[in-house]
């Protein structure tokens, strides 16, 4: 059986919800650009780019103790991946208290890792290693239920970003059957609120993936793409000045 001890993921922490005053929400908006929130670095994406440190510090590490050249001792592992679980700890904690942002990055780890789970899965091709498959399928379907849990919070207030994430969930195979309609749903909400940030290519995309799931002739998807297309053209010309629109008095020819 093949091993997936390289598995560079630190296990979730099971923590007791508890309920207590949430804080201050930070703009749950996305921006215009590429980002899902707007302003200055929260504390939760802080914690998601710590997490993703630790994380490639982890494959370096599991890849040093492989090669026989390598003189790093192979405790390394174990450092990198039991820092990247206390950073998971931290962002359930704000999670808990109601951040929307912790909940969005905790739940784009989890996302993250189901994926990177799901394609492991589908390199193992041979008979006598699918039992392994099966044991990578397994996470996967765990790690996008934490996401579905986590992703919820942002996409209940609308933030496109995590709805293109629930859209993906559910249009996928594993969390079992895909639920299309509910992806489509997702997906829209996800493109109106692309394309009234003035983003018409995330937009775009989010029109691709509904016409994936649902009927063209879908009202949701005629409505985004009259929302794509329907617009005030551009003015490609100049205006003239208005001394020059002003028509001047025609002289009469000089008589000879």
């Amino acid at each position: 059986m093949a091993s997936i001890g390289s598995d560079v993921y630190a296990s979730d922490a099971k923590t007791s919800a508890v309920d207590t005053p949430s804080k201050p929400q930070k703009s749950a908006q996305a921006n215009p650009g590429s980002e899902p929130f707007v302003g200055p670095a929260s504390e939760a994406k802080k914690l998601y780019r710590k997490y993703k440190r630790a994380h490639d510090k982890t494959v370096v590490a599991i890849a040093c103790v492989r090669d026989p050249k390598c003189i790093e001792p192979e405790d390394e592992v174990l450092r990198h991946s039991k820092a990247a679980l206390n950073i998971l700890n931290k962002l359930d904690a704000l999670a808990a208290e109601g951040d929307i942002q912790a909940n969005y990055y905790r739940g784009l780890i989890a996302y993250e890792r189901g994926r990177y789970y799901d394609a492991q899965a589908e390199i193992i091709t041979h008979p006598d290693f699918i039992l392994t498959a099966t044991v990578y399928r397994r996470y996967a379907k765990e790690q996008f239920l934490i996401a579905e849990k986590y992703l919820s919070v942002p996409a209940k207030v609308m933030n496109p970003f995590a709805c293109r994430l629930m859209g993906d969930i559910y249009s996928s195979t594993i969390l079992g059957s895909p639920r299309k309609d509910k992806a489509t749903n997702y997906y829209y909400t996800a493109a109106i609120g692309f394309l009234d940030q003035g983003n018409k290519v995330e937009g775009a995309k989010m029109y691709i993936a509904m016409k994936e799931n649902a009927n063209p002739a879908d009202s949701r998807i005629v409505q985004v793409y009259a929302k794509l297309h329907n617009e005030e053209p551009v003015a490609t010309w100049r205006k003239l000045p208005n001394d020059v629109l002003q028509k001047k008095p025609l002289k009469k020819s000089q008589e000879h």
